[in-house]
């Protein structure tokens, strides 16, 4: 039995290589800032949220959504205080760390809303909404080991009421 356990890791590294995130490169996605101008004929430099905005979607997330994010996300996405017992094994430590790294790459919502990693608070939103509608996340391999880490319909219901009244907030700027 314990030598299965090296061929079971194994498996799991070949594994999340290739369906971690569904292959998606942020690096690649960025999109080309269009240059866009105002009716004085001035460039507008930024159209970015206000912070009025911004804090008002950030305190509705704190209020409804971060302690989800807390127990299903965060671990990975965030800043991870307690992680288990077997973190501390040389190969899973190295295989974790890398998943966290990369999973921060993609989203890291260690600082509350605005989340990093997208570029724009529209486009945090819409990279959520599509995750949750397409189940990806978290990854199998993480499903695996956290059997209650998959969001239940209750929080789904949640997070995605939060971010259609976000959306609205940020097209109302």
């Amino acid at each position: 039995m314990s030598n299965l356990l090296p061929i079971v890791l194994l498996i799991f590294v070949n594994f999340s290589q290739v369906y971690g995130h569904g292959g998606e490169d942020h690096e690649k996605s960025k999109p080309k800032k269009e240059i866009q101008i105002d009716d004085d004929g001035f460039e507008i430099v930024s159209t970015a949220p206000s912070q009025e905005v911004i804090d008002k979607i950030n305190k509705n997330y704190q209020t409804n959504v971060k302690k989800i994010f807390s127990n299903k996300c965060l671990s990975c996405h965030g800043v991870n205080d307690s992680p288990p017992w077997y973190y501390h094994i040389p190969g899973p430590k190295q295989l974790m760390d890398y998943d966290m790294r990369e999973a921060k790459k993609h989203m890291d919502m260690s600082n509350d809303f605005p989340f990093g990693g997208h570029g724009s608070p529209v486009d945090d939103l819409n990279a959520l909404s599509k995750t949750i509608q397409k189940d990806d996340m978290p990854p199998m391999k993480y499903r695996i080991m956290h059997w209650d880490s998959k969001l239940t319909d209750r929080e789904i219901k949640v997070i995605n009421k939060w971010i259609k009244e976000s959306q609205k907030i940020l097209i109302q700027k």
